[in-house]
């Protein structure tokens, strides 16, 4: 079997990368599930928005200076940004955050994270390096023992930390009503692993090396669900940009029961190949 969808290399140069051209790393919006497309409009960060029926919901919401995009990919499939009702971050990075504010405003979505990457957004959000924060407010803290609702959907919030302290993952069912199919889906809240989750970059922020043992051991764990379509949060993470199909209606193409398996089990060896004092190399690698 020809496995399209992997974790691959982070491209050189990228719209994150050089925001000051953005409109050179333009994509369009493509359905990723029956009810779930990526709308970040660009080649780097994800921004998945959801048709619960009963209003939109929103997965993170890129850079600032892509908002434009996200918002012009909306209409272009359909939908008006004012029927957003929910915001969901993945975690605090202005990368993911910084459309988050206009978009509240926009639409009076409600806005969430979990308690600890909002301690984390408070405590960068007056930050100018690497990338500022766009000033936000958050409405609601994640429960993991509590799934947040909205029509059709059932979003659990598991927490992952390693990329932030409080990475949060995203896992969900969705039905297309046409052929009677249920998809499991998911999203890992931060698959980035260097320099965030290196021993030396651990202690500069004041955090503990058990972040990234935790990381590895959530990934290996959480590679064992049951996920149809896996989210990537970054375009490479899961080699998406090359399988963008010429019909981006059709979300047939990501339905690849192994990737998500696959990912999380090649980000949890790229952690302890950081660490060979703790996990010392295997047999036949």
């Amino acid at each position: 079997m020809e496995k399209k969808f992997f974790y691959a290399q982070v491209p050189p140069l990228r719209c994150g990368k050089d925001l000051d051209n953005r409109w050179k790393y333009e994509i369009p919006a493509y359905r990723v599930a029956p009810h779930v497309w990526n709308v970040g409009g660009q080649d780097d960060v994800c921004a998945y928005l959801l048709d619960s029926g009963e209003g939109l919901i929103l997965i993170d919401t890129g850079y600032e200076q892509t908002l434009y995009m996200l918002i012009d990919r909306m209409w272009r499939i359909g939908f008006d940004p004012k029927n957003i009702k929910m915001i969901l971050l993945s975690h605090w990075h202005g990368d993911h955050v910084n459309g988050c504010r206009f978009l509240k405003e926009m639409s009076g979505a409600e806005v969430w994270l979990s308690a600890v990457d909002e301690e984390q957004h408070q405590l960068h959000k007056d930050d100018t390096h690497p990338q500022r924060i766009v000033p936000y407010t958050v409405d609601h803290l994640y429960d993991d023992s509590k799934p947040i609702e909205l029509g059709r959907f059932q979003i659990h919030t598991p927490l992952c930390p390693g990329h932030t302290p409080g990475a949060t993952s995203f896992r969900f069912d969705d039905t297309d009503e046409e052929t009677g199919q249920t998809y499991h889906c998911a999203m890992h809240g931060g698959l980035g692993v260097f320099p965030m989750m290196a021993p030396e970059t651990l202690a500069k922020n004041g955090q503990s090396e058990e972040q990234a043992h935790r990381f590895v051991r959530d990934c290996l764990e959480m590679a064992q669900w049951d996920v149809d379509i896996m989210l990537a949060s970054h375009l490479n993470q899961g080699n998406v940009l090359p399988n963008i199909p010429k019909d981006t209606n059709d979300y047939h193409v990501f339905v690849a029961g192994y990737a998500w398996g696959d990912i999380l089990r090649n980000r949890a060896r790229a952690v302890m190949d950081l660490y060979p004092d703790t996990y010392p190399p295997r047999e036949n690698e």
